[in-house]
């Protein structure tokens, strides 16, 4: 399955994404309260709400998740430039990885422009050619 999975993505190319930092980001995305057991309320809007102190704990294990990642990315030879984006919000915590590329990001680089998500961004090495 995983391997139709992969045959899949690889012949539907980047498809009607801006370019492949951003297609990438979106295949290499996961919920994190998916896989971290936080309580996630309910509101009757149907809007999940998510405590802060829960948004820590999604935000640090992300932060865990992407330590890994970036390590895995150095084991490489050469070592691949790999930038990990780790977010919380009160509705849901996000991590997502890409390749760096000169030109493409797939966030603001000022992380204080965030108001309404917290966000821990960590790169392995500078943009690729």
């Amino acid at each position: 399955m995983l391997t139709d999975t992969a045959r899949h993505l690889r012949d539907a190319g980047t498809g009607g994404f801006i370019d492949l930092t951003a297609w990438e980001c979106s295949v290499n995305s996961v919920h994190l309260e998916d896989f971290v057991p936080v309580p996630v309320d309910v509101l009757d809007d149907g809007e999940p709400v998510i405590a802060e102190a829960d948004q820590r704990l999604l935000l640090a294990q992300g932060l865990n998740l992407a330590l890994h990642i970036c390590h895995l990315g150095r084991s490489f030879e050469p070592p691949l430039q790999i930038r990990c984006i780790v977010s919380a919000s009160t509705t849901n915590g996000t991590f997502r990885f890409h390749r760096i590329r000169a030109g493409q990001q797939e966030h603001n680089p000022d992380l204080d422009r965030y108001t309404v998500e917290k966000m821990i961004v960590i790169d392995t090495g500078s943009p690729s050619s």
